[in-house]
């Protein structure tokens, strides 16, 4: 696969950088506020990889029925992986019971220093409140680790510097919706791994490239059209490879790994923090916020506007932030409007290929 290379490219990244900055180990979910890692000097790595094999190794340390993804990442530091290795800190959260074990078991076992980061699971005033003195007591725990000050001169110039890499994303998406599917879901995912694996500067310069293709003459891809809305897909994970091998066609990717993650951008005339503050708590499609009203309008309003013909929700085996209520709220939603739609639950990369396709070609059969 291409992304064994760019894994390898990413060590020797690393390696050359580390001399500078630190290294910040980032849960890959999307609601870690980048922007302040930045400004502190240091880079952030989404720790973005799964692996069976990583996955066997972390139940030796969490349970079975804790999510693959966390296994994978304590695996991946149980077996020394070289990009892993490169970590100086990881940011840990409460974004899900999988990422608070992990990050625990990684700083006590691994001696790995961890730097704490509540999110609020509501989106109010209180919660913007609760999330900017979160951002301040993050910023000078970075300031500490770091030795370096972190000012809001830096903080809003991270913050443009990541808005370019969000409007040059938001680019593409309007390019595809106004020439046709060009890239597929496959490719578009890809395009966000550049940013995991190399940042947001390499990940800009890559975006800026693409663009210069998709406005040639470049043919149209066909398939059967859906959202794909749920849990992300990280690397080594294959489920929209096989989703498109079979004939659909992922036009809107809802999750952290998809381009339509990043349809807004942080107010660049607001005081810094809190502008970063309203923007994460403020993410429409953010698993943290999954239990709002806002998520299903929000997927029901992009379905209507997308001319997609169904929608596929993905939710990962033991996946403390999608429980049973969830399910019964979708199915209730998506019914009431008479959406086509299929739920899919894997552990990452391990449920049958054939059991899958079967599933996939019922959900098309109900489609056509």
């Amino acid at each position: 696969m291409k992304e064994d290379h760019w894994i390898s490219d990413s060590i020797l990244y690393l390696k050359k950088i580390k001399d500078q900055m630190k290294i910040y180990g980032v849960m890959a979910h999307g609601l870690v506020p980048e922007e302040i890692i930045i400004a502190s000097g240091g880079f952030p790595l989404r720790l973005s990889l799964i692996d069976r094999q990583a996955a066997i190794k972390g139940m030796e340390y969490l349970t079975a029925i804790t999510c693959s993804f966390a296994q994978s990442t304590i695996g991946y530091f149980e077996i020394k992986n070289e990009l892993y290795h490169e970590v100086d800190a990881i940011v840990a959260g409460n974004y899900c019971n999988g990422e608070l074990c992990a990050t625990e078991l990684i700083a006590e076992y691994f001696k790995i220093p961890r730097i704490d980061i509540v999110f609020p699971s509501t989106k109010n005033e209180s919660a913007v409140k609760f999330m900017l003195a979160e951002l301040t007591h993050f910023k000078e725990d970075l300031e500490q680790f770091s030795g370096k000050q972190v000012t809001n001169s830096e903080i809003s110039k991270a913050i443009a510097l990541y808005n370019n890499e969000r409007k040059l994303i938001q680019q593409i998406v309007q390019l595809q919706a106004e020439k046709g599917q060009l890239l597929s879901g496959v490719q578009c995912l890809q395009l966000l791994y550049w940013h995991f694996l190399f940042g947001t500067e390499v990940s800009i310069e890559h975006l800026q490239n693409t663009i210069t293709k998709l406005k040639e003459d470049l043919p149209v891809k066909e398939g059967t059209k859906i959202i794909f809305a749920g849990n992300g897909v990280p690397i080594g994970d294959n489920t929209i490879e096989l989703i498109e091998n079979f004939g659909f066609m992922v036009n809107k990717n809802l999750t952290w790994t998809g381009l339509d993650y990043y349809s807004s951008l942080v107010d660049e005339n607001t005081e810094p923090l809190e502008a970063l503050a309203r923007y994460y708590v403020n993410s429409e499609n953010s698993g943290r916020m999954i239990l709002s009203d806002d998520y299903f309008k929000n997927l029901i309003n992009i379905y209507d506007n997308s001319n997609a013909d169904g929608i596929i929700f993905y939710t990962i085996k033991n996946c403390s932030l999608f429980p049973s209520v969830i399910s019964k709220k979708l199915k209730g939603t998506l019914s009431e409007r008479q959406i086509p739609f299929l739920e899919i639950e894997r552990d990452y990369g391990t449920t049958s290929e054939a059991q899958l396709q079967t599933r996939l070609q019922a959900f098309k059969e109900m489609i056509k």
